[in-house]
């Protein structure tokens, strides 16, 4: 389960959610991507995006795929709402609400944080359980605290910050239509505060799977502030994302690679589903499951 939730967090930082034009009134996209671990598939991911001039609706659907699908099977679904603040300078994000819910056999999760409209405070609520008995868990208990005390977020770290989706947004649309080439957007996820750091460097000409193609890269990495284990802090220091976007005007993701010393995968985009949905469609079944084509 830590290596899912390793590749969304390195997925979120290396700003996939960040797709359609700058300049767009409206905008519809859905993105169906692989993700590839040491030449196998073991995921694949779903992004969809409605934004408008002024708000934007978000979300992001994973699932395990091949053998780690037989021994995590991994799901994971996260939406985000809200707007956009256009007479600020720059154009400011501002989250409505945000959730999120992951399972594996043993562990589920289910958080949903609203954010005050007046000070942008986000307020979380999650419960964790088992999937198969329903009971309750303690988060004290998860693995990944150590059992040392959960220390909740001060109100001053989180005011203003925004949860995990709309920073991508934001940060997209600041460097796209302020002309930053670099961008710092503060994170509450409802358990951690940190900064992503996006970058945007010059366009050019790389081959994605034997095809050369004129993509634009965008480097992440991601600044710990509160809520984490010292070697937590250092991995996420370490790690970082760099996404390649079509060089035109709708700035679609092509590739993402993401990782640090200790771990590495690639994200391939592989279908768009405005022009073809069965793929999204039929995303996360079985190959039994889906329906029969002629």
């Amino acid at each position: 389960m830590a290596f899912f939730r390793r590749i969304i967090t390195a997925t979120l930082a290396a700003g996939l959610l960040g797709v359609g034009p700058s300049h767009a009134s409206e905008q519809k996209e859905r993105l169906l991507f692989d993700v590839m671990f040491g030449g196998l598939h073991v995921a694949d991911v779903v992004v969809a995006m409605d934004q408008s001039a002024d708000s934007y609706q978000s979300s992001l659907t994973m699932r395990s795929r091949g053998v780690l699908d037989w021994i995590q099977n991994f799901k994971a679904d996260m939406k985000s709402q809200g707007g956009f603040i256009t007479t600020a300078a720059p154009i400011r994000t501002v989250p409505n609400i945000y959730s999120r819910a992951w399972s594996n056999p043993e562990v589920a999760s289910e958080m949903t944080m609203r954010f005050d409209p007046v000070t942008g405070l986000g307020q979380g609520q999650e419960r964790l359980f088992n999937p198969v008995t329903g009971v309750d868990l303690k988060p004290e208990d998860m693995p990944w605290n150590n059992r040392r005390p959960i220390m909740p977020v001060p109100d001053h770290l989180r005011a203003g910050a925004v949860d995990p989706i709309a920073a991508f947004v934001a940060a997209r649309r600041q460097m796209l239509e302020s002309g930053q080439k670099e961008v710092r957007v503060p994170i509450y996820d409802g358990r951690r505060r940190y900064d992503i750091i996006s970058t945007i460097g010059q366009s050019r000409t790389y081959t994605i799977k034997d095809q050369p193609r004129e993509l634009t890269p965008v480097t992440s990495r991601m600044e710990p502030v509160f809520g984490f284990e010292p070697d937590g802090e250092d991995r996420m220091r370490e790690s970082s994302g760099t996404t390649l976007f079509t060089s035109d005007e709708r700035f679609v993701p092509v590739q993402i690679i993401l990782g640090n010393d200790l771990f590495s995968s690639v994200m391939n985009l592989v279908a768009e589903c405005n022009t073809d949905p069965l793929p999204c469609d039929t995303f996360g079944q079985t190959q039994q499951q889906k329906p029969e084509t002629n």
